[in-house]
């Protein structure tokens, strides 16, 4: 038995060498820069070039969640899209500075990740990481990379195809900015005409007095002691249509941290364009009853405790 177990050691030793880390980290922060989910807010230039700055002090990794870079629009009405970012990525930001003394191999202080399922299909259950060379290797050669069960090589090829003939990037500036911003007027005119007198307050960050927008969805705040998961049921129930309350997005566990349980989520890219509208004014109709006590929305809510959020969202 002493023999077997020796044999065995000595095999786990040459298999896996004790080798020092090429690079290690003493932070790693987590932050969605870009039409932030569900906040919705996006980073200011100033505040990118700081945390990157702060970043590369404290010898820290910033991964950042880039899945709504590339959909994004200036508030102008043409909707036109160039095919550069109106705002650099910190990843974008890092590379464009000399190695930092916490960082003599460069290795770099940023990592974005993006997804095809929200510029290409959703169905493509495919990403990509965007990061300094010798990190992305590094990624590359981690078990989950390199043993071939996860990633999904035919759709991976696919996308391979329809980047290198520029097939995606012109979908991205001729379809989709242009109807994505269509589409963000057309819902941002509706909850003003339709949801501000009543009392709603549109996320600050949706406003059409900004420069940049983007990402898929829009916020609004209901009157005070309203509730949203009880306005959501009575949409669902009396309207037949689906909001997303604030609730489903708060952190199980730590949901004094973040309260919204007065807010709503509508999409705009998710219904067809000619019904973002009526989909408005059907959430307008079940407020006002609200406001007016025509409905009991504090008795409908004893009953969400099973409620589920389907796939599809308004």
């Amino acid at each position: 038995m002493t023999a077997i177990l020796s044999v065995a050691l000595t095999q786990t030793q040459i298999l896996k060498p004790d080798r020092p880390w090429s690079k290690t980290y003493d932070h790693i922060v987590y932050a969605v820069p870009d039409f932030s989910n569900p906040s919705g807010k996006t980073m200011s230039f100033s505040r990118r070039e700081m945390l990157v700055a702060i970043a590369r002090r404290h010898n820290a990794l910033v991964i950042t969640d880039d899945v709504y870079d590339r959909l994004h629009w200036p508030s102008s009405s043409s909707f036109s899209s160039s095919g550069k970012a109106l705002l650099p990525r910190l990843t974008d930001i890092d590379r464009a500075l000399p190695p930092h003394p916490t960082d003599p191999r460069h290795f770099g202080h940023t990592l974005s990740n993006g997804s095809f399922s929200k510029i290409l299909g959703p169905g493509l259950r495919t990403g990509w990481a965007d990061c300094h060379p010798k990190l992305s290797y590094g990624l590359s050669q981690v078990g989950s990379s390199r043993s071939g069960g996860c990633p999904s090589q035919i759709v991976a090829t696919m996308i391979t195809e329809v980047i290198k003939s520029g097939e995606l990037q012109e979908h991205i500036d001729t379809v989709l900015v242009p109807s994505y911003g269509r589409r963000w007027r057309k819902m941002v005119d509706a909850i003003e005409g339709e949801l501000v007198p009543l009392g709603i307050e549109v996320s600050k960050v949706s406003l059409k007095d900004r420069d940049i927008f983007g990402g898929y969805f829009i916020w609004v705040e209901l009157p005070e002691g309203m509730s949203a998961e009880a306005i959501a049921f009575s949409a669902r129930e009396r309207e037949n249509l689906i909001v997303a309350h604030g609730n489903l997005f708060e952190v199980y566990g730590d949901e004094d941290a973040v309260k919204l349980d007065q807010w709503i989520r509508v999409c705009f890219a998710w219904e067809d364009e000619e019904t973002l509208v009526l989909g408005i004014e059907r959430l307008g109709r079940v407020i006002r009853d609200s406001l007016t006590g025509t409905q009991k929305t504090d008795k409908t809510k004893t009953s969400l405790n099973s409620f589920k959020a389907p796939l599809g969202e308004f």
